[in-house]
This record gives structure tokens, sequence and C-alpha cells, in this order.
């Protein structure tokens, strides 16, 4: 989902670039760009102990979060 909310903001996202998260290590290295991305735009922040959780699946409530977030950031 970050790599999807990432081309629509029609950004460049460098790969490999370091999350921050406490789980870097097990995001794949073709997405960490795109989390990076959208994680300074403030539309991801992760959950509890600063953790990513990269192979969880997104909850309805956590997609229509980031949605709304990521129309919000578009209208600016």
């Amino acid at each position: 989902m970050a790599v999807m909310i990432a081309v629509a903001l029609g950004q460049p996202v460098n790969q490999n670039t370091a999350t921050g998260f406490a789980d870097d290590r097990d995001i794949p290295a073709w997405a960490k760009g795109s989390i990076a991305l959208v994680q300074q735009a403030n539309i991801v922040q992760g959950k509890s102990g600063n953790k990513f959780y990269p192979q969880q699946s997104a909850t309805r409530a956590e997609a229509v979060t980031v949605i709304l977030k990521l129309l919000g950031h578009l209208d600016k």
C-alpha cells in the first residue's frame, strides 16, 4: 500500500533508503524508499514500538486513514 501511495504522490523515490522503523530490516529493499517517502509526508506513521510490520495486511480503518491523509496531502 505504501508503494501505491508513493506512486500517487508522483514524487521521486530513492531506493534502499532507511525508514527509521525498528523493523527496517524486515522491509523489502524495493519498498523502503516508498515507505520513507510516505512516512516523511506524514501519511503513514507505523504502529506501536515504532514498527511498520511490512508483512501484515492493513485494516479497513488503516486504509481509510491513509487514503484520507493522501487526499489531504494532494489538496495542498
